[in-house]
């Protein structure tokens, strides 16, 4: 079903989780979902968001569930602690080593893609809590080369405040079909910094976090 380093989603526990969270997220953090049909119904989708908080890829996930499931990276340090280390790998989740590249993360993110299925990350690669936007990396950028991946761009805002509003807008997918031709290290940090463009493009207009 999976290896320790794979990618899967148990359908019962998926279930129940969206019954608990998905009612929570809505009445108290006031989750809206804007643009849900840019959401690929089918097909490798890499979903680009930025990062705020702990609660990001969870209300992510929530508000893209009513056409996809999603798989995302997880810092390794949670799936050290019971019950939730358990919960999320089941979930979807798959560890990723911080600080460094984590080349078995950067497989199994692969193997989901080419199995058609749909992944959430973090170009960022980690948190601003702020509200900020940090640099790209290129590891998201690399995922977007491969062939018949659909890059999705989502911009989350208000999970760095206690009680929402939090909002999730979802944009069209990008176009990367005119990358230079240059390395591809080059090409993976350029697609990288338009996905960071593209999300902050996506956001409210006078929204401020701190707010």
């Amino acid at each position: 079903m999976s290896t320790d380093r794979g990618a899967y989603i148990n359908p019962f526990l998926w279930a129940v989780a969206r019954c608990i969270l998905g009612p929570a997220f809505w009445l108290v953090f006031r989750l809206r979902t804007v643009g849900a049909d840019n959401i690929p119904e089918h097909g490798p989708t890499l979903f680009v968001a930025n990062h705020m908080s702990m609660w990001d890829p969870p209300m992510i996930g929530q508000a893209l569930v009513s056409r996809r499931r999603i798989y995302f990276m997880a810092k390794s340090e949670l799936f050290d602690i019971p019950v939730l280390g358990w919960a999320i790998r089941r979930l979807g989740a798959f560890p990723v080593a911080r600080g460094n590249a984590d080349r078995a993360a950067i497989r199994t993110a692969r193997d989901v893609l080419g199995r058609g299925d749909a992944l959430l990350m973090f170009p960022e690669g980690t948190r601003h809590t702020d509200g900020q936007f940090g640099e790209a990396w290129p590891g998201a950028g690399s995922l977007a080369l491969a062939d018949g991946v659909v890059v999705v761009p989502v911009v989350i805002e208000g999970t760095n405040r206690r009680i929402g509003p939090v909002r999730v807008t979802v944009g069209k997918p990008l176009d990367l079909s005119d990358l230079p031709d240059v390395s591809r290290g080059e090409r993976s940090q350029i697609a990288a910094d338009r996905m960071m463009a593209a999300i902050g493009a996506l956001r409210a207009p006078k929204y401020d976090e701190r707010a």
